[in-house]
């Protein structure tokens, strides 16, 4: 169904894409915010129907018949916030038990008014208030407030993955302490999506292939799809810290499954070469974007490898266990400012604590697209714009971001580059074939000298 225009509102929807220098909104019907809103929140809001509907017997086993009526209410609430989207209507206060409602409603009632509504707001506070909403269905159900509507499918990306996961474990077990190997397994977690298809089809030429990490790094051929390498820069960021009592880097997950695999090996990668003292991992407060980290899933993720019935995974899981015992991995606390519909740059006069607890960090690594849109703001810069104007201040502490790009908000790429691409390939900013490893710290220099930060930001043009 197309969403409605209500000519109230002076701002209909209009046939073109994103303009440059706007903000990403489904107002703009060749947008990728326009076919998200339009096809892919409904499908995925009929997967949340389809996960209660198929669990039904399961819940009622743990919870006896009072559930049904939980299910029913949640089922009809995520309808009617789906006929709400496909007529485009204004956002709703919240008014239950969620704990972050004072601060999602002071948003709301902030937002201009032609600014409230599905297709005409920004993409990223449209798509954060509808997972928000699906969340308090939960949150004000009476047995159902903690469940997990997306656990199932996060938990089969990594059980799917096999033979992914024991090539990875083999080859990263004894890595030397240098940037070759750093980069690599880096990368490796950059793309870690697109490894678990390739790992798991790919034919090696040698039985050891699978143990080289040399061969894997090549496996997935996806390096000339790398826009921006900072790697080098995260390497000597962490490198000026040795020696000092307290390394600490905060690492903002992304997605469950396969890609937290890869981000725990990475994990224990910084803490077996002494690149840090403690990884403090943030995970999101509630079910998010389907795939996204919570507590529970690094718990769950952790135990997998442990009981694996593979001698070499068992063992990366008992000693990813006993990292988290002896908190050199940590769970950073809970804080609904990742689940809320703001832009980082906000941080600091919204939520400061969280704010001051980033500063206390080496470095922090922002995963995933999301987290990139909220970098810089969910806003079409010019492509060329540097990495640090497009965080508006927000450098709380060094910064890397790490992406697979998937919509149309990107910076820091070479003069040309974004013309070649979609030349080649009109598609590339939706893909996530494409992908950035993008530094910036805390103290960047303007000056053009040969010893400043400035004049080491690699930047690599696509093969």
């Amino acid at each position: 169904m197309r969403p409605s225009v209500f000519s109230t509102t002076g701002t209909d929807l209009i046939d073109v894409v994103t303009p440059r220098h706007s903000l990403l909104s489904g107002r703009f019907k060749q947008s990728f915010a326009y076919i998200a809103l339009q096809a892919r929140m409904p499908g995925i809001m009929q997967q949340v129907i389809n996960t209660v509907r198929f669990r039904e017997y399961d819940l009622e086993d743990l919870y006896g018949e009072e559930v049904h009526k939980d299910i029913r209410v949640i089922i009809e609430s995520v309808e009617r916030l789906k006929g709400e989207l496909q007529r485009d209507r204004q956002f709703q206060l919240f008014h239950g038990n969620e704990p972050d409602k004072a601060e999602w409603n002071a948003f709301l009632s902030e937002l201009p008014r032609p600014k409230r509504s599905f297709f005409r707001a920004s993409w990223l506070h449209a798509e954060c208030y509808l997972y928000r909403r699906i969340s308090s269905f939960f949150e004000n159900s009476k047995h159902l407030q903690n469940f997990d509507y997306f656990a199932d499918l996060k938990k089969e990306d990594l059980q799917i993955s096999g033979r992914a996961i024991r090539c990875l474990t083999e080859a990263t077990r004894g890595l030397s302490k240098d940037f070759d190997s750093f980069s690599r397994l880096m990368r490796i977690n950059l793309w870690s999506n697109h490894y678990e298809i390739q790992l798991n089809a790919f034919i090696f030429d040698a039985p050891q292939d699978h143990k080289n990490i040399d061969v894997l790094a090549r496996v997935a051929d996806l390096d000339k799809r790398l826009l921006v390498d900072d790697s080098f820069l995260v390497w000597n960021c962490l490198m000026k810290a040795k020696g000092q009592e307290q390394i600490i880097v905060d690492y903002i997950c992304d997605n469950g499954g396969f890609e937290l695999f890869t981000d725990l090996l990475f994990i224990e990668y910084l803490i077996d070469h002494e690149l840090v003292t403690q990884v403090r991992m943030h995970v999101k407060a509630i079910p998010w974007y389907i795939s996204d980290v919570l507590r529970h899933d690094i718990e769950w993720t952790i135990k997998y490898l442990k009981d694996y019935n593979v001698e070499i995974i068992s063992t990366l899981g008992k000693k990813l266990e006993r990292l988290m015992n002896e908190r050199r991995i940590v769970i950073a606390p809970l804080s609904h400012f990742w689940t809320g519909p703001q832009s980082y740059f906000v941080m600091v006069d919204s939520n400061i604590e969280l704010y001051r607890f980033l500063t206390k960090a080496q470095l922090a690594i922002f995963k995933g697209d999301l987290n990139y849109r909220k970098l810089l703001g969910d806003y079409i810069w010019d492509s060329t714009e540097e990495f640090i104007t497009c965080l508006r201040g927000f450098r709380p502490t060094n910064i890397c971001a790490m992406r697979n790009v998937k919509c149309e908000v990107i910076c820091g790429l070479p003069e040309g580059c974004a013309d070649h691409l979609l030349k080649v390939d009109p598609t590339w900013m939706i893909s996530g074939s494409y992908g950035v490893i993008q530094y910036t710290d805390s103290l960047k220099c303007k000056c053009d000298g040969l010893d400043s930060a400035c004049s080491l930001t690699l930047k690599t043009s696509p093969h």
